[in-house]
């Protein structure tokens, strides 16, 4: 876990001390590997900490490893990111969303996460607050996020075909976050995720576009 305040004074942790982060991932082939980020591994934040999303410099510990083995696998580049037109022309409310997660219900035996869907609830042309206060660049789903699958990346999968009006690409538009909470009862229904525009805007600002 990477948190903005993990050495605050308010900190609930903030005796703890982040000494090791592990990379683990599938290759092209199926089979798993587990990478040591090295200590000197670069972290990077949004200057707005509402916006909780990190980057993380890809810099591993390679020894030991075997030369041909010396690689990280990504599935995803940057032109997948949904950008901020996407935001206001393109994606609408009630699209589909889908996202993977490892939550209790995960296939444990192959170690393998599973997908679920949802629908876009909140305007994405503008950010989501559940409370009254500002929340970040956030974007409300009606869906069952449950723990184990924050962090994972939400997807817009196509709309229609090329030749059909309103019709999209699909998009990488997302950081999953959470689910909001309805007391007493339990999950209200309703999660939200991180515009990938905090992503780009991460990389823009630190020179990593």
């Amino acid at each position: 876990m990477v948190d903005l305040d993990y050495r605050q004074a308010t900190a609930k942790f903030n005796d703890f001390q982040l000494t090791e982060f592990s990379i683990t991932g599938r290759r092209s082939d199926d089979s798993i590997y587990t990478f040591d980020l090295h200590p000197s591994a670069r972290m990077f934040f949004h200057e707005d900490e509402e916006n909780d999303v990190v980057v993380i410099e890809p810099h591993c510990v390679w020894e030991g490893v075997p030369e041909n083995q010396r690689s990280l696998h990504w599935h995803f580049g940057k032109e997948h990111l949904a950008d901020e037109s996407v935001f206001k022309e393109s994606l609408q409310p009630f699209d589909v969303v889908c996202y993977a997660g490892f939550p209790d219900q995960h296939d444990k035996l192959g170690n393998r996460p599973i997908l679920r869907s949802g629908h876009i609830a909140s305007d994405p042309r503008y950010d989501y607050s559940w409370d009254s206060k500002a929340r970040g660049q956030c974007v409300a789903y009606e869906g069952f996020s449950l723990s184990g699958s924050s962090g994972s990346p939400v997807f817009a999968p196509p709309r229609g075909t090329t030749t059909m009006p309103n019709s999209r690409h699909g998009f990488l538009v997302g950081i999953n976050a959470g689910h909001l909470p309805n007391h007493p009862s339990g999950h209200s229904g309703i999660s939200y995720f991180y515009k990938s525009t905090v992503i780009t805007e991460i990389l823009a600002r630190n020179g990593l576009a």
